[in-house]
């Protein structure tokens, strides 16, 4: 972290004007920023050498090569390149094809070739998530680690990352978005500076990266270099993603829980027997009001509560469907499995106190049967 801090610092101060890329400055800031790589690298190998002691220990082996497999071997290899990606000391220019919108043509222009190196310092973060999961309760604690054992799961930062999900989605999400959003602008803000002065403006970088990371798409700020157009595609990508996980966050938490599910078709079960009562007590009296009038003569009013007799029997049926349905979707597959673990539970109840009056029966009968034999003696 310390390397990308500095890199974002000499970088900064070069967009400023404040350092040279062939500047004295610049090459002592970029001189700590190997040195610090150095010393990762040496931190991750000792890290590798102690997992491989730890797998050894474990699987009881006692030549090292024994664990060091080709994907083991292969995972160190990229996280060792990975973390050795760096900008280099001294003034480097690269040339980078760019397109002009402006005049709409495609331009070759020169740019320090720390661009291309100071994006994928990046990738380090990943060593958080090494961090979060090793320092992680669930992880530490040897009872989850020996229930996770026994139910096949294994404690990576894949199950670190859903348990935070779970427990936390507000704060997680929060964090995912600033964090992208933050990047997304800083490294538009990178790639662009040396093709238009629009983009050396950070609020320009971010205002294009809001509209691409929310997939609105104003067009009003586009990238000219290939750069800055991988990051805008990736934005939008990233955008997608949180989206949906706030979608599915919102509606997990809008959704009622099991006591408020209980109260509330409770109160709506309340409501539906009202209106039935209602219902039936308007087919007896229209039935009643039909059944006066056509003794009465009076057809227009007994079409009219013929009507509003068939309409309360249409209603009545309405409502008890509705009664139906709620009572269908009271029932769910919990409540079934909670039914069916009490059911069994009073079976076994049942089962064992039939047992002891089997016992007791066959005590009484062999007492019955020594009366009988005393009296027959």
């Amino acid at each position: 972290m310390l390397g990308i801090v500095m890199m974002i610092i000499e970088t900064e101060l070069c967009i400023a004007g404040i350092f040279n890329k062939a500047g004295a400055g610049s090459i002592v800031m970029k001189s700590l920023i190997s040195v610090s790589t150095a010393i990762l690298l040496g931190f991750i190998s000792w890290y590798h050498y102690l997992d491989i002691k730890v797998f050894m220990i474990d699987n009881s082996m006692d030549d090292w090569r024994l664990a060091i497999t080709l994907s083991r071997g292969f995972h160190l290899a990229m996280e060792l390149l990975v973390c050795a990606i760096h900008p280099i000391p001294g003034q480097h220019m690269v040339q980078m094809l760019a397109y002009d919108n402006t005049n709409s043509v495609r331009l070759m222009q020169a740019i320090p070739i720390d661009v291309i190196f100071s994006l994928p310092m990046f990738l380090r973060f990943y060593l958080v998530c090494r961090v979060m999961m090793l320092h992680s309760r669930l992880y530490q604690d040897a009872s989850s680690q020996s229930l996770g054992a026994l139910n096949r799961i294994h404690f990576n930062f894949r199950f670190i990352f859903k348990s935070l999900m779970n427990l936390y989605p507000e704060y997680v999400l929060t964090v995912m978005a600033l964090f992208l959003f933050i990047w997304a602008s800083w490294a538009v803000r990178a790639c662009e500076m040396y093709h238009g002065p629009e983009h050396r403006n950070f609020l320009n970088s971010m205002w294009m990266t809001a509209i691409t990371f929310l997939t609105v798409g104003y067009g009003d700020i586009v990238p000219a270099s290939y750069c800055g157009r991988g990051i805008a595609v990736l934005t939008g990508l990233f955008g997608t993603g949180v989206t949906a996980l706030v979608v599915a966050v919102l509606a997990r938490k809008l959704e009622l829980s099991r006591a408020e599910k209980y109260v509330h078709n409770f109160v709506i079960d309340i409501e539906l027997d009202k209106q039935v009562k209602h219902a039936a007590a308007n087919i007896l009296k229209e039935g009643w009001l039909s059944y006066k009038y056509k003794r009465a003569g009076n057809a227009t009013k007994t079409l009219k509560h013929q009507r509003r007799l068939l309409h309360s029997i249409h209603r009545i049926r309405e409502l008890r469907n509705d009664q139906k349905r709620l009572a269908d979707s009271s029932v769910s597959l919990t409540e079934m499995y909670r039914n069916q673990g009490f059911m069994l539970t009073g079976l076994a109840s049942v089962q064992a106190k039939a047992k002891e009056t089997d016992a007791h029966l066959q005590r009484i009968e062999e007492k019955l049967d020594r009366l009988l034999q005393a009296r027959g003696l």
